[in-house]
């Protein structure tokens, strides 16, 4: 059989919905026993096919969907865990920090209106991520993922605090807080680009400073547009980005001239 197939893989859906529908875990404890033994056994068996592919987009969709529909704080807390551990075997697995960022939401999505909602992290477990995160890419900074992974947890927190703010329910120390959040971020990146330029030891075969940590750096600069000093950096790191990855060159250069723009307006 073909575990890219993905008739089989809705097929073993419908088995289990027919197995959880009109159910839940919180009815009785012997239901809910009897479900987790269920979705852990068919877990397990995800686990295998992602042993052989540890990208199957089939396999991690299909787990995500076990643990949305059970709903379980055990399979919640678990899935953490097994995602950190997929990590830890592939570092690059794109697939694997994406599912961490869906345990620790719990599979919400980001609200995009009003009429929508989301699990938000707190702030302290948002600095948690944000340092695993900035632990992964010390590993391999020409790692995309980790990067991804860092300013996703950052924005989460700076939209959050924004979008209160705009409700005139703002908490300024929150505020405040995720600003710093940022900061201490950017901090740590630059000292990480230092080290790059002037390094101890040889650097892997990519050489040179990473293109992922240059974007990342620069979306975060981008946050504080307003001031003049967080501006010129990121214009300058714009112009080195366009000649480290002259495949988005362009893209590149017109961020550079709308950054140009802005410049102009900080006082």
């Amino acid at each position: 059989t073909n575990p890219k197939n993905y008739q089989l893989w809705y097929h073993r859906r419908a088995l289990l919905e027919f197995r959880f529908e009109g159910k839940s875990v919180r009815e009785s404890e012997e239901e809910a026993a009897l479900l987790l033994s269920v979705a852990q056994k068919e877990l397990e068996y995800v686990d295998k096919i992602l042993e052989d592919d540890s990208k199957n987009y089939h396999a991690w969709s299909h787990r995500q969907w076990i643990i949305r529909t059970l709903d379980n704080p055990t399979l919640w807390s678990t899935e953490i865990q097994y995602s950190h551990s997929k990590i830890l075997s592939d570092p690059r697995n794109n697939s694997a920090w994406s599912q961490r960022w869906f345990a620790l939401h719990e599979g919400s999505t980001i609200a995009t209106d009003s009429s929508k909602t989301s699990t938000i992290l707190s702030l302290e477990k948002a600095k948690e991520e944000a340092n695993y995160a900035l632990s992964g890419a010390k590993v391999d900074p020409y790692n995309e993922s980790p990067w991804r992974y860092l300013i996703g947890i950052v924005m989460e927190q700076r939209r959050h605090a924004r979008r209160a703010e705009d409700d005139d329910d703002a908490d300024a120390e929150h505020l405040a807080e995720s600003s710093e959040l940022v900061r201490e971020s950017i901090k740590e990146i630059r000292e990480m680009k230092r080290s790059m330029e002037h390094p101890l030891q040889p650097l892997p075969s990519e050489g040179g400073v990473s293109v992922s940590l240059l974007s990342a750096l620069v979306d975060l600069l981008e946050i504080f547009a307003d001031e003049r000093e967080s501006s010129e950096e990121a214009k300058a790191l714009f112009g080195e980005l366009a000649v480290e990855d002259p495949v988005r060159r362009k893209y590149w250069r017109r961020r550079e001239r709308e950054i140009s723009k802005k410049i102009l307006l900080v006082v």
